[in-house]
């Protein structure tokens, strides 16, 4: 994608994640076009790779709207996270840079002063960076982008509840554990600990919201 396509492409999906845009809402080419300053070119190509990520859809003769958040769909994609994600804690683990390293300890320490109520949509946002940077320190590039698509469901489905975590101790001891893990480079243990956060997590998700989704 060029420049201009890439920038459309990713303020769309940052609004339509965050909820700026919700399901249903419709999406206008003409808007857009008069937004970006740009032609009809690029924001066609930004919407048809938005609908290739299932965010949004065209129906004929009606328009483009923002999909609805379906359960299946994102019960399917953490079932593929629990083992994707190990993988990549596994590849961090030999392959973080400091930068990488410094940031995962930068979120370690916004964690640690959460209220997970009140700060509930930080607490969501960053979570997915960790596991973003993670998944960057990879240095897999089909790895990453299959996780990008996958967290991008998760994430939209997490600020649409208003989720909050249950176990907050359990949960940033495992980040950070996590963290530590990857900066000792120690792979076994950082797949390990991912393996046993990601598969506490689904079990979670699956008993409080997915039992009918299939």
């Amino acid at each position: 994608m060029k420049p201009a396509n890439t920038e459309i492409f990713d303020n769309l999906k940052e609004r339509i994640i965050n909820l700026e845009l919700k399901p249903g809402d419709s999406v206008v080419e003409k808007d857009l076009i008069r937004e970006f300053g740009v032609s009809r070119t690029p924001v066609r190509e930004a919407l048809i790779k938005l609908s290739q990520i299932g965010l949004i859809e065209t129906r004929p003769q009606v328009g483009t709207f923002v999909t609805p958040i379906d359960l299946k769909s994102v019960k399917d994609a953490f079932e593929v996270k629990k083992n994707l994600e190990s993988l990549a804690a596994e590849l961090a683990a030999r392959r973080a840079d400091d930068e990488q390293i410094k940031e995962l300890f930068e979120i370690i320490g916004r964690f640690s002063r959460y209220d997970s109520v009140r700060d509930y949509k930080l607490c969501i946002n960053d979570d997915q960076r960790f596991h973003q940077i993670i998944g960057q320190a990879s240095n897999n590039k089909l790895l990453i982008e299959m996780l990008d698509q996958l967290n991008t469901k998760t994430a939209r489905f997490f600020l649409s509840i208003e989720y909050i975590i249950d176990d907050y101790d359990w949960f940033y001891g495992t980040l950070k554990d996590m963290a530590h893990a990857i900066k000792e480079r120690d792979p076994e243990k950082a797949r390990s600990i991912m393996e046993r956060h990601t598969l506490k997590f689904v079990d979670q998700m699956s008993r409080r919201f997915f039992m009918g989704a299939g």
